[in-house]
C-alpha cells in the first residue's frame, strides 16, 4: 500500500483516478450494505405476516377441536344422568361450546389461506353441519325426556364415531398449519442466510475489485515509469552512441572516461588507443559516401572483434577512433595496437567489384586509473602525438607514448 501512495503521489491525474474508483467501490458496498438489509427485513416482515396468518389458523382449529371433544363429553354425561335438571345445565354447556366452535370456525374463516385448505375446510364444515343436526336432535329428545328416542339416534347416527373422526380432521388441520408456520420460518431462515452469505461474496468480491486494481494500478505505473526510464535511457544513449557505426561516440567517450577514473583504485592503470585510419580519403572521393560509411562500419566491426567485452570502443568523427583498455598497462596496449594494425593491414574493402585497402596509425599511453580532470586532456595529448608520430613514420603502425621529463617524446614499434 505504501508503494502505491507512494507512486500515485508522483502520478497525481492516476492518483485521481485511483481514488474516484475507490469512491465508486465504497458507494457499491453501501449500496449493498443496504439492499441486503432491506432484503433482510422484507422477509422478516414477510415471514411475521405469514406465521401471523398460520400461527392464528393453528390456534382456532384446536380451538374447534376442543369445541367438538367437550360437546362429545356432554352428550355422554347427558346420556348418563336421569335428573333432567342437570340435563338441563349440560344442554346450555353443550350450546356454550357450538358457540365456541362457530367464534373460532367464523375467525379460522376469516384468514388469508390457499384455495386448497379452504376447499378442506369446506369438507370439515360440511361434517361439522351435520353432525351439528343429530347432536341437536338427541340434545332435544333427552331434554324433553325421550331417553329411549336419543339413545336410538345416537346410536344410529354414529355420534360418536363421528365426532371423532372431526375431531381428528380439526387436528390434522392445525398440525397442517403448524407444518406450514415452521415451512415459512425455514424459508426465511434460509433466505436470510442466503442473502447474508451473497453479502459476503460481494463484499469480498468489491474487496478482491478494490486490490486488483490497486495490483493492476500499480503495474501500470510502474511499467509507465519503466518505459519511460528505457525510453529516457535510449535517448541517452543515442546522445552517446555514434549512429552509424554503433560504437560510442564522441561524448560517450567522455563519460566512459569518467566513470572509470570514478571508480579507479590507487595504483590501478588502464591504456587508451587514438586510432587514424590510412587511405580512408580515397574511398569517399573515388567511391562515394556511402561506400565511406559501409567501410566504416567494417572497421568498428573489427575493432570489437579486437578488444574484449571490458574495453570502449568509440568513433571520435570521421575516421578517428579510440579505444579504452581496462586494466593494461602500456606494454600490453602496444600489443592489442600491433594487432589491429595488422588485421586492419590485412583487410581489403570491397565495394562494388573495386578494391580499397585500409590501415590504421595508432598512438597508446597508459595513465593512472585515477587521473584527475585536468590531467585527462595531458593523456589524451601524448596518444594524439603517438598517432601523429606513426603517421610521420610511415603509417601502418602502433606506437607508444613516453615521457622524458617534463615533455613527451614517442618511439616508434
Amino acid at each position: 500500500m505504501s508503494t502505491l501512495l507512494g507512486q500515485l503521489g508522483r502520478h497525481p491525474r492516476m492518483a485521481a483516478i485511483v481514488a474516484a474508483t475507490f469512491v465508486v467501490l465504497l458507494a457499491l458496498q453501501a449500496a449493498l450494505v443496504y439492499v441486503g438489509m432491506a432484503r433482510m427485513q422484507a422477509v422478516g416482515a414477510a415471514l411475521d405476516e405469514v406465521t401471523d396468518v398460520t400461527v392464528a389458523a393453528e390456534r382456532h382449529s384446536r380451538e374447534m377441536a376442543a369445541a367438538v371433544q367437550q360437546r362429545i363429553l356432554l352428550m355422554l354425561r347427558m346420556l348418563a344422568q336421569p335428573d333432567p335438571l342437570d340435563r338441563s345445565e349440560d344442554a346450555q354447556a353443550f350450546e356454550q361450546q357450538g358457540l365456541a366452535f362457530g367464534r373460532a370456525r367464523d375467525a379460522w374463516l376469516a384468514l388469508p389461506k390457499p384455495p386448497e385448505i379452504r376447499a378442506r375446510f369446506e369438507r370439515i364444515q360440511a361434517d361439522a353441519v351435520a353432525l351439528s343436526r343429530s347432536q341437536r336432535a338427541i340434545v332435544e329428545a333427552l331434554i324433553g325426556g325421550q331417553d329411549d328416542q336419543a339413545r336410538a339416534l345416537f346410536e344410529s347416527d354414529r355420534v360418536i364415531e363421528r365426532q371423532r373422526e372431526l375431531v381428528r380432521a380439526l387436528e390434522s388441520l392445525a398440525e397442517q398449519h403448524h407444518g406450514m408456520t415452521e415451512a415459512a420460518r425455514a424459508e426465511a431462515q434460509a433466505t436470510q442466510r442466503s442473502t447474508q452469505t451473497l453479502m459476503i461474496w460481494l463484499g469480498l468480491g468489491l474487496f478482491a475489485l478494490g486490490a486488483a486494481i490497486g495490483t493492476l494500478v500499480t503495474w501500470v505505473i510502474h511499467r509507465s515509469e519503466g518505459l519511460l526510464h528505457a525510453e529516457r535511457q535510449r535517448m541517452e544513449d543515442s546522445a552517446h552512441t555514434d549512429a552509424l557505426t554503433g560504437l560510442l561516440n564522441r561524448r560517450g567517450f567522455e563519460r566512459e572516461v569518467q566513470r572509470w577514473r570514478a571508480q579507479g583504485r590507487p595504483g590501478q592503470r588502464h591504456s587508451v588507443l587514438l586510432i587514424d585510419l590510412d587511405h580512408f580519403k580515397p574511398i569517399n572521393d573515388t567511391a562515394g559516401h556511402d561506400a565511406g560509411d559501409a567501410a566504416l562500419r567494417r572497421v568498428a566491426l573489427l575493432l570489437r572483434e579486437q578488444t574484449r567485452p571490458v574495453d570502449a570502443v568509440a568513433r571520435l568523427g570521421g575516421d578517428e577512433f579510440a579505444v579504452l583498455l581496462r586494466e593494461l598497462d602500456q606494454a600490453a596496449a602496444l600489443e592489442v595496437g600491433q594487432r589491429i594494425v595488422s588485421a586492419l593491414g590485412g583487410f581489403v574493402f570491397d565495394w562494388k567489384g573495386r578494391h580499397f585497402p585500409i590501415g590504421a596509425s595508432i598512438g597508446a599511453v597508459a595513465f593512472d586509473a585515477d587521473v584527475s580532470s585536468e590531467e585527462w586532456p595531458h593523456v589524451l595529448k601524448r596518444a594524439d602525438e603517438a598517432c601523429y608520430a606513426a603517421k610521420q613514420a610511415g603509417r601502418g603502425r602502433a606506437v607508444a607514448a613516453t615521457e622524458s621529463g617534463a615533455s613527451a617524446t614517442v618511439a616508434a614499434t
